[in-house]
């Protein structure tokens, strides 16, 4: 430095009245030091209108309490309450810092193998972390927190509770305006919302490596539930911990009458996930049968029965195998064969294996394309118990020459391997679904989709191995559906009895009597019914055979009872009036 720079600083520095004045007015260091930004600290503790404002804000408020005690003594209370309250955050925060972020940087720094160039983010809204590092209020405090409640907290709040009142207004008014510009938006970055978040200058971390922060992380920070994410491309590395969304707490009727109608006859919805996302299941792409695994009360029914009312609803067929009585919304109702004991069960699964067969047979013959028939969804409930009575039965029924092995059990293997194209499907429900249970390893192969609620370690690592275990939820009805290693949190939707039969048998625009307990019998009726009843203008046998010979607009078949076919009404008025 040369000694005209010197005398230039000297200069400067000259403590003259004005210089003294305008740097206590303007905030600057009163010996005219430079290095001292007025928007930042700089190496002082203050920045340049931090402490502009101590300095004229002290005689102001002397000067307007001595020409108005009264007023300026409850200002100054709101101003010393916020100072309080600011300087109480700034503690906290620092608290905060030192009880959480700095010991985890301490211990990842050498664990990634470095000493600097590590940062760490991590929120105080996350679990209950800020919560934690708070002691009990002594009876003072209390005191103190109650007269600020009383006398101070509405006065700061007024204004800022006004003027959001006043922008919610606005909000209202405009928003016919605002949602007409909504499609110029670009989308943007979604909000991250809460979150742990560290960078690392590093352009790599090995798994070993990403293993050992994951676990210094979740054991430093006392948070559970998060999601995790690496992001390694560029010349940093960043980790992100966020929280879990979550799916609805409740989905129900409204809900499958907004997106059932949206989907293809293969598919069928089960419920929400995260975001109300709609979660469906492809019975042609995902997975011909569907496997249903949960402790008891877990809603193993419910689910099955969501599947059940979308498959008759669309005019397909179910049969159920029941012996304890969990279905019982489906007694009565046209298409629905109910099988409560050994013997029915036996017989049915021996039909349907024969029924998958035929329309295999007949598949080699017709095009590519071809549809053979309503869909069948065989519902087999409590199989760790069913496949046990199946075996007892058989053995008990069993002949001379019959063989050893029950051909009910048989037949249900057959239609793991060959029901896809038939469209014979069968979702499978059990408690824990052993290969025992389904007729051995190669059969549980079949089950594309598998919906686990209330599982056990040793019962997701049995049917998923492939897919990370999730925790589980106890709240009823979320379930866990696993489809190609992914599982997906889904709140499966409710039906009450009520609405299952009435979304499984709906009712005919010409009916006007309505019974949502049973089939009304007046929607759907046999050949011989609509001939009685004088809908079709034909006797029986000529009705008949205008069936056999497909003339007109021939009526779909929308279910059975008995051996006879089941129309709808509204289909055999159409038909009729088409003569």
């Amino acid at each position: 430095m040369t000694e005209l720079e010197r005398a230039i600083r000297r200069l400067r520095r000259r403590h003259t009245v004005p210089r003294v004045a305008y740097r206590y007015l303007s905030g600057r260091p009163l010996d005219g030091r430079d290095g001292y930004p007025y928007r930042h600290r700089g190496p002082g503790r203050l920045a340049g209108w931090q402490r502009q404002a101590v300095r004229l804000g002290v005689p102001a408020a002397a000067a307007l309490s001595a020409v108005y005690p009264d007023q300026t003594g409850a200002a100054l209370g709101t101003v010393a309450a916020a100072v309080a309250y600011r300087a109480r955050r700034r503690l906290v925060a620092r608290r905060f810092r030192r009880e959480y972020v700095a010991p985890t940087l301490a211990a990842l720094a050498p664990a990634m193998g470095l000493q600097t160039g590590v940062r760490l983010h991590v929120d105080p809204s996350l679990g209950n972390l800020t919560p934690r590092l708070a002691k009990p209020l002594s009876p003072a405090e209390e005191a103190a927190r109650r007269w600020y409640g009383e006398h101070v907290e509405p006065v700061v709040r007024w204004l800022p509770e006004r003027a959001q009142r006043a922008a919610w207004a606005v909000q209202r008014v405009a928003r016919p305006v605002t949602s007409r510009l909504a499609v110029f938006r670009r989308p943007g970055a979604e909000e991250v919302g809460p979150r742990i978040e560290l960078t690392a200058d590093t352009p790599y971390l090995t798994k070993e490596q990403r293993q050992l922060v994951s676990a210094i992380i979740t054991s430093k920070i006392p948070v559970s539930d998060l999601v995790e994410s690496w992001h390694q491309v560029g010349p940093r590395v960043i980790a992100t911990w966020t929280v879990r969304k979550r799916p609805p707490a409740r989905v129900g009727l409204a809900e499958v009458a907004e997106h059932f109608p949206r989907l293809a006859e293969w598919e069928f919805f089960l419920g929400l996930g995260a975001g109300d996302r709609p979660v469906t299941v492809s019975l042609r792409d995902d997975s011909p049968h569907l496997a249903v695994s949960a402790g008891t009360g877990a809603g193993k029914s419910v689910l099955a029965e969501l599947v059940a009312v979308q498959v008759l609803a669309r005019g397909g067929r179910v049969v159920i195998l029941d012996r304890k009585g969990s279905h019982r919304w489906a007694l009565g109702l046209a298409g629905v064969d109910y099988c409560a004991r050994p013997e029915q069960m036996h017989d049915a699964l021996v039909r349907l294996a024969a029924l998958a067969d035929e329309r295999n047979t007949l598949a080699m013959h017709e095009a590519e394309d071809w549809d053979p028939g309503p869909r069948v969804l065989v519902i087999c409930e409590e199989l760790n118990a069913t496949i046990g009575q199946l075996a007892n039965f058989w053995g008990d029924a069993r002949g001379k020459g019959d063989p050893k092995r029950s051909p009910a059990i048989s037949a249900l293997a057959d239609l793991l391997f060959l029901g896809r194209s038939a469209k014979v499907n069968v979702l499978a429900v059990a408690q824990m679904l052993t290969a025992r249970a389904i007729g051995g390893p190669e059969a549980r192969e079949n089950f594309g989709v598998r919906c686990l609620a209330r599982f056990t370690a040793n019962n997701w690592k049995m049917l998923v191995p492939e897919a990370a275990q999730p925790r589980p939820s106890r709240t009823l009805g979320r379930w866990q559906v696993v489809i190609g290693g992914q599982a997906t949190e889904t709140q499966v939707a409710y039906l009450t009895s009520a609405e299952a039969r009435a979304l499984a048998c709906p009712r005919s625009p010409g009916t006007s009597e309505v019974n949502a307990l049973s089939s009304p019998s007046r929607d759907f009726l046999t050949l011989r019914e609509a001939v009685d009843a004088e809908i079709l203008p034909w006797r029986y046998d000529a009705a008949k055979k205008r069936l056999q010979r497909r003339v007109g607009a021939v009526p779909r078949v929308r279910g059975k009872r008995g051996n006879a076919d089941l129309y709808a009404r509204d289909d055999l008025v159409t038909w009729a009036g088409g003569q």
